[in-house]
C-alpha cells in the first residue's frame, strides 16, 4: 500500500511527524491507520505512540522526501 494512502488513513492532524525521518504507518484488518515512532525503539525520551498533533519533538529529524 502506498505511504499516502496510509498517511490519508489517519483521522487526525499528525503534525511534525509528517515530515519526520521516523514515523512508522501501519494498517490494522479492520482499516484502521495508526502511527508509530520509529525512533522511540532507541530514544526513551519518546513516546511510541505520541498523542497527535505532535507540534514539539526533541526527536524530530527531517525525512529526505515528503511522505
Amino acid at each position: 500500500m502506498a505511504d499516502e494512502d496510509l498517511w490519508a488513513g489517519i483521522a487526525v492532524p499528525v503534525g511534525l511527524c509528517r515530515h519526520c525521518a521516523h514515523p512508522s504507518l501501519n494498517r490494522t484488518r479492520r482499516g484502521t491507520t495508526y502511527m508509530r515512532c520509529g525512533r522511540a525503539a532507541w530514544d526513551p525520551r519518546l513516546p511510541r505512540y505520541p498523542g497527535l498533533p505532535v507540534t514539539e519533538c526533541v526527536g524530530f529529524e527531517p525525512a529526505e522526501k515528503e511522505h
